[in-house]
């Protein structure tokens, strides 16, 4: 283990879950957005391996108690976007509207594989190209898995409510299995378009790797060759925070 990630923190904040890694001890910390344990933060943050945290957050306050843990222990905390930016070239039109887990999971995939496309599997679906030589192209924003379910009740509010984890049958037999399929098939289906419509906007061949809270129930029901990677933002994390530490 490298100096820097022995004594690393890195934060994933997103729209549903706060995800924190101590890289020391890989002791792992997920917690519902909007419920902060912050008996369990505490306890994170004391740990004596801490020194330093690198975090990239969706949430415009969401690294706000974080934030003070760290400060009172001497800690920085370096924040995507707002201390570091992506290390290589950003192909995007907008690059002040893109979210840094973006670009934090592309880079920890050009890190170990080169050119790929990385399926975030989160509250928003995101698939995302960066090619062989680390240039972030960009890539689609979808709706996640539960938003297929929020979108559905809230229109046929008669209809079930779909089993994520039940096994599709086709044809469905009955209203139940109908929308169970209907909503996870359905959703795999869009995120097999999207990898095929990038992977034929690729410079060459690329490696297809899958994040995200939903990641195993995409790998589950998808046609995809893909590798899951449970914790590709901690990765990216680490890899820009060791870049920083050797002054590149």
């Amino acid at each position: 283990m490298s100096p820097t990630a022995a004594g690393l923190l890195t934060i994933d904040c997103g729209n549903s879950t706060l995800d924190c890694f101590r890289h020391a001890d890989g002791a792992r910390l997920v917690l519902p957005a909007g419920a902060v344990d912050r008996t369990a933060l505490r306890q994170l943050v004391a740990h004596p391996a801490v020194r330093s945290a690198y975090a990239c957050t969706v949430v415009s306050d969401g690294l706000r108690e974080l934030e003070l843990l760290l400060a009172a222990r001497g800690a920085p905390l370096r924040v995507a976007g707002r201390d570091f930016t992506y290390p290589l070239r950003l192909d995007y039109l907008t690059p002040a509207t893109l979210g840094a887990d973006r670009w934090v999971g592309a880079y920890a995939a050009f890190v170990r594989h080169g050119r790929a496309i990385v399926v975030d599997c989160g509250t928003a679906t995101t698939v995302n190209l960066v090619e062989a030589c680390g240039t972030f192209r960009g890539g689609a924003i979808g709706p996640g898995l539960r938003a297929f379910v929020a979108g559905l009740a809230a229109v046929t509010p008669a209809l079930p409510t779909p089993d994520l984890d039940a096994d599709p049958e086709l044809p469905p037999r009955s209203s139940q299995a109908a929308v169970d399929c209907g909503v996870v098939l359905g959703w795999c289906g869009l995120v097999e378009r999207l990898v095929a419509g990038t992977l034929a906007a690729a410079a060459g061949p690329a490696h297809v790797v899958v994040t995200g809270g939903n990641a195993t129930r995409l790998l589950r029901h998808a046609r995809l060759r893909a590798q899951h990677v449970p914790d590709l933002v901690h990765q990216g994390l680490l890899a820009l925070a060791e870049q920083v530490a050797c002054g590149s």
